[in-house]
């Protein structure tokens, strides 16, 4: 059982942003790394209504574990959603590093079930970092029954946190404050994508003259703010430049047809890829 962590904090309360979408997150320990920490929150609840169900040592099904700090043994995720007489349509899980692998197939189906009959839409469950055995197998797992669940997306968070040793505490698996907000970016992300997905607004740019002093700004929809613009193939036209703030000036040497594509990437690190045109 994965109980072991460090740093507890009482987190802060929020207010709910009007008309904003509704997300429950259902976590285990690995959780109080956006839970416990303020910046991680403050990624999380951007625009979005926040419900947060974390406990330590908290399992899918049967008993959870008991907390070695606190002694306490939270309700498991079905004993959670059981005592609920609705979930939010978009529920995010990041469990299953308390669960046993033998099971673990049949959690995720029993977990599924529930949450889909309380009124969830779409879950987005984490997958577990593999940094030892059975969080690989779980994975697999985790894999399989998104193609079975059309309402399940799985969120990469073992791909992501990969080359990120530094967002972990000593045991790799329990989060720092960086990997919190990491891992807030990473669901944050996908739930805007659900209702407002990051997109290239322009597609022209306006008519260049030969030689004369060039200013416009791209624009982009979606997403979540601040974003950053790169050119990702091509190029543009000759004498003109793109800042990543999406800023292109300069004094084009012709007005020839020039097509290039830019990537836009907003502040949880989505990015959306257009073609433009300029003559």
């Amino acid at each position: 059982m994965l109980c072991v962590l460090a740093g507890a904090s009482t987190p802060p309360v929020h207010a709910a942003v009007p008309g904003a979408p509704e997300v429950m997150i259902i976590g285990d320990s690995v959780a109080t790394g956006m839970y416990w920490h303020n910046d991680a929150i403050a990624v999380m609840e951007k625009n979005l209504n926040v419900q947060w169900q974390i406990a330590v040592c908290r399992t899918l099904v049967g008993t959870s574990c008991e907390d070695s700090t606190t002694h306490i043994t939270p309700p498991t995720l079905m004993d959670l959603v059981a005592s609920l007489p609705k979930v939010p349509p978009n529920v995010v899980v990041e469990m299953g590093y308390n669960d046993p692998a033998s099971t673990f197939a049949a959690a995720v189906d029993t977990t599924m079930q529930a949450l889909l009959a309380k009124g969830a839409v779409h879950v987005l469950w984490l997958t577990l970092r593999a940094s030892r055995e059975p969080y690989p197998e779980l994975n697999q797992i985790l894999e399989q029954k998104a193609h079975e669940y059309p309402q399940l997306e799985l969120l990469d968070w073992n791909t992501l946190s990969a080359g990120h040793p530094e967002w972990f505490q000593d045991d790799g698996v329990h989060l720092v404050d960086a990997g919190g907000v990491a891992m807030a970016h990473l669901i944050h992300g996908a739930v805007i994508e659900l209702y407002t997905p990051l997109q290239v607004a322009s597609r022209t740019l306006p008519p260049l003259r030969r030689a004369r002093t060039y200013l416009t700004t791209l624009k982009a929809t979606g997403g979540t703010a601040p974003f950053k613009w790169r050119v990702s193939a091509g190029r543009p036209p000759i004498g003109l430049h793109l800042l990543a703030n999406g800023r292109v000036y300069g004094r084009p040497r012709a007005a020839t047809l020039t097509r290039f594509s830019v990537t836009v990437t907003d502040a949880d690190g989505v990015t959306a890829t257009s073609v433009l045109s300029a003559s």
